[in-house]
C-alpha cells in the first residue's frame, strides 16, 4: 500500500514547467539518423524546466556502455549534466551502460533502483540465461555511484518521482516466464524491482515514463496517479512488456487505456509490433511509436 505521507507530499509538489524526452537506446533506429545504434533495450534522456532551471535525468542506461557513449555523442548529449539515473528494474538491456554514465560525471550521483534489482535474474531463450545486471555493486560504486536502493517512490526534486514498487491490481497484467535466486532458492520472479518515472508537468499533468511495466502499463498509469494525486495523463510513454501477450489481454489494455484518456500514447521496446499496430489503430494520431534518436517536447 501506499504511504499517505509519501502521497500528501508528492501531490503537493511544485510541477515541472516543460519536459524534453531523448530517446538515446532503442530497439529501433530513427532511419533519419544513421549514424545512431539501435539496440535491444531502452535508455531516455529527460531534462526538466523548472522555475529553478533545467535539470537532466536519465531513464535507464541502454544494453551497453558502448551503444551509449556512441549515441549520447551523436545526439550531442553531454552526460556530465546528468543529475541522477533511475533504473526501472534489473535486466541488463535496461542498466548496462550505467558504467558509462559514471565515467562522464565527476561527483556523487544518485543511481536509484530497487533493492532486488541486483538479485539474479534468469529467462529461458530456449535455455536457462542470465539477464540481469552486467556488473556488480562494487564495480559500481568503485565508479562513484551514489546507490539508492527504495522499495517505496523517491522523489528526485519537486514534481519528479519514482513510483517504488507498483501495486498490482488488474486480473490480466500477469509477469511470467522468469526466474530469480532469493535465499538460495530458484523461485518465480515476478519483478518486484518494477519501477516507473512520473513527472508532473504544469497545465498538462502527469507523464509517466515505464521501462518494460513488467508490473503491467495500465497497474502502472493508475498506481502514478494515486500516488501524485492527479487525474490527468498528459502522456504514456516506454515499454508496454506486451510483446508476447495474445490479442484478448492487448484489447483489454487498450480499453483500459482508453478509459484512462490520456493525451498522448507512445510505446516502444518490449510493447511488440502487433500490440503497438492495434495501439495506432485504436489510437490513431495519439499513439506515437518511439525509436531511437527521437524527441519531445512537453
Amino acid at each position: 500500500m501506499l504511504n499517505e505521507d509519501v502521497v500528501k507530499s508528492l501531490g503537493e509538489s511544485y510541477m515541472v514547467k516543460s519536459l524534453e524526452l531523448t530517446v538515446v537506446v532503442e530497439d529501433q533506429r530513427n532511419p533519419k539518423m544513421p549514424d545512431l545504434q539501435a539496440k535491444h533495450g531502452l535508455c531516455i534522456y529527460a531534462e526538466a524546466k523548472t522555475k529553478e532551471g533545467v535539470f537532466a535525468f536519465l531513464i535507464d542506461t541502454g544494453p551497453s556502455s558502448e551503444t551509449l557513449k556512441r549515441n549520447a555523442n551523436a545526439l550531442g548529449i553531454d552526460l556530465s549534466e546528468v543529475k541522477g539515473v533511475i533504473l526501472t528494474h534489473g535486466h541488463y538491456d535496461h542498466t548496462g551502460g550505467l558504467p558509462e554514465v559514471l565515467k562522464h560525471i565527476d561527483r556523487s550521483i544518485p543511481i536509484i533502483a530497487h533493492p532486488s534489482a541486483f538479485e539474479p535474474k534468469f529467462s529461458f531463450k530456449p535455455t536457462l540465461t542470465y539477464i540481469g545486471v552486467p556488473f556488480t555493486r562494487a564495480e559500481i560504486e568503485s565508479l562513484g555511484a551514489s546507490l539508492l536502493l527504495s522499495r517505496s517512490p523517491v522523489q528526485l526534486m519537486d514534481g519528479v518521482s519514482t513510483t517504488g514498487e507498483i501495486e498490482r491490481v488488474t486480473s490480466y497484467e500477469k509477469t511470467e516466464g522468469l526466474w530469480t535466486v532469493s535465499r538460495e532458492r530458484f523461485l518465480p520472479d515476478i519483478l518486484l524491482d518494477d519501477q516507473s518515472v512520473i513527472f508532473k508537468i504544469d497545465g498538462r499533468g502527469l507523464v509517466i515514463i515505464s521501462g518494460c511495466a513488467h508490473s503491467g502499463i495500465i497497474n502502472t498509469v493508475m498506481h502514478s496517479k494515486r500516488l501524485m494525486k492527479v487525474e490527468k495523463i498528459c502522456a504514456v510513454i516506454g515499454g508496454f512488456h506486451m510483446l508476447n501477450a495474445d490479442e484478448k489481454r492487448i484489447r483489454w489494455t487498450i480499453d483500459d487505456l482508453a478509459a484512462l484518456n490520456p493525451e498522448m500514447i507512445c510505446p516502444c521496446h518490449c510493447t511488440g509490433k502487433e500490440a503497438t499496430e492495434m495501439l495506432k489503430s485504436a489510437f490513431e494520431e495519439d499513439c506515437i511509436p518511439l525509436r531511437t534518436g527521437d524527441t519531445m517536447e512537453l
